[in-house]
């Protein structure tokens, strides 16, 4: 089966952002991801698992005006990221106000990418905390355009 065949939201979210952006899509091994968040001291919940076997492994990168940037929710470059530690996390879901998966990891500053459980989308890192949109095609779509409310919190 092909990667378009396995993921057709993945594959809808990268037509919908054709010429503005370049996706590297990888072949997403839940049982590796798996072991990999539970090693680090993260639950594999259910709504991680599906939210990896919809978009797990793949990059996302587009221009702007300093330069180019990128979205990824390769589990290798989250779980190495500078705010991957589960206490991290669990304060930024309290500020947040919700429990928040670590989906993944966006920009040179490797802000931590959250989901919550409502399916709001947030950036937080050292800087704080910007929710970006409802919905992860959403959020995509909202940081390659860079239209998004880019308030912290």
């Amino acid at each position: 089966m092909s990667e378009n065949t396995a993921r057709p939201r993945l594959e809808a979210l990268r037509d919908s952002l054709a010429g503005r952006a370049r996706f590297e899509v990888h072949p997403s091994d839940i049982a590796q991801a798996r072991e990999r968040y539970e090693e680090e001291g993260f639950e594999f919940s259910a709504g991680l698992r599906e939210f990896l076997e919809t978009y797990g492994e793949f990059t996302v990168s587009w221009s702007y005006r300093f330069g180019e940037t990128f979205l990824t929710t390769s589990v290798e470059e989250t779980m190495d990221s500078a705010h991957s530690l589960p206490r991290s996390i669990k304060i930024f879901g309290a500020r947040i106000g919700s429990p928040v998966l670590l989906v993944g990891t966006a920009t040179d500053t490797q802000e931590a990418v959250l989901l919550a459980d409502d399916g709001d989308v947030y950036l937080a890192g050292d800087a704080g905390i910007q929710r970006v949109a409802h919905g992860f095609d959403d959020a995509v779509r909202a940081l390659v355009e860079g239209e998004w409310d880019k308030t912290f919190f």
